[in-house]
């Protein structure tokens, strides 16, 4: 966590912190694409933070942690292969995407936040 940041800010480095997570099991899915037997597993965060979002303080949302699960496709559902792999490349690639652009809009933010403390600091010392 960012000492000294507020709880905003403390959030958007969770929220990284998640995404890189989130890059890290979606690239293990797409190096087991060929692995009989392998079930693609995925991360659930957003549904506890849409719950605790209603109920909690910011300041303790940092305290919610993701967690890795072996995705919900059941038999028959047309998403497990022959060899009982589960793993669709194309949706991974597309998470994966979408999962980028998400931690490249929370850099961006925390970098603008940080340019906001920054210009406040410089401007005090004029």
């Amino acid at each position: 966590m960012i000492t000294g940041m507020d709880a905003s800010s403390n959030l958007l480095e969770k929220m990284m912190n998640v995404s890189a997570t989130k890059h890290k099991v979606i690239a293990n899915n797409i190096a087991n694409v060929n692995t009989p037997g392998y079930k693609r597993m995925e991360v659930s965060f957003e549904d506890q933070l849409s719950r605790a979002i209603q109920d909690v303080p910011v300041a303790k949302l940092t305290t919610l942690q993701p967690k890795i699960v072996v995705s919900k496709d059941k038999e028959g559902s047309g998403n497990i292969r022959n060899d009982g792999n589960n793993v669709n490349i194309d949706s991974e690639v597309t998470s994966l995407l979408k999962n980028t652009g998400k931690y490249n809009v929370y850099t961006q933010i925390l970098g603008k936040k940080m340019e906001m403390v920054k210009s406040a600091i410089d401007n005090s010392k004029a």
